[in-house]
């Protein structure tokens, strides 16, 4: 059984496990409660991810993997998955949207630590609704 590392509050942790499920694998991954932190970093993470970031994935064969995108990858290649194709322009445009996908999110998270992790006398308004400004694009 490969295991995740995760913490449900995670939008790439939710990402992973629903390509998981769409993929039918879902019932294939242990999943590993953790408490990752931007700066107390949990050692159990770091086993699996130097970074210590979730999601990390140990596969059955006890490589690995991390970061969303890798691990999205892994499991649409184990499930011969529809997901990812494997060439031509399909290939790209899904790899493409998947950026985007990360790009937004990355974006929403930068905009919610502005205003829950800074002290107030050093928000950015600005930037933060720059940040936010990319989500509403059409």
């Amino acid at each position: 059984m490969m295991q995740l590392f995760y913490a449900s509050t995670s939008a790439y942790v939710r990402k992973v496990l629903v390509c998981a499920q769409v993929l039918g694998v879902d019932e294939a991954i242990e999943r590993l409660d953790s408490a990752a932190h931007p700066i107390e970093r949990d050692e159990r993470i770091a086993a699996f991810n130097p970074l210590a970031k979730v999601p990390a994935l140990r596969t059955e064969s006890g490589l690995c993997l991390y970061d969303s995108r890798v691990i999205c990858e892994y499991l649409n290649t184990l499930s011969q998955g529809p997901l990812f194709p494997t060439s031509g322009e399909a290939r790209w445009t899904s790899l493409t949207r998947q950026a985007l996908a990360d790009g937004l999110i990355d974006a929403a998270l930068l905009a919610r630590y502005e205003f829950s992790a800074r002290p107030l006398e050093k928000q950015w308004q600005e930037w933060a609704d720059a940040q936010l400004k990319k989500s509403q694009r059409r």
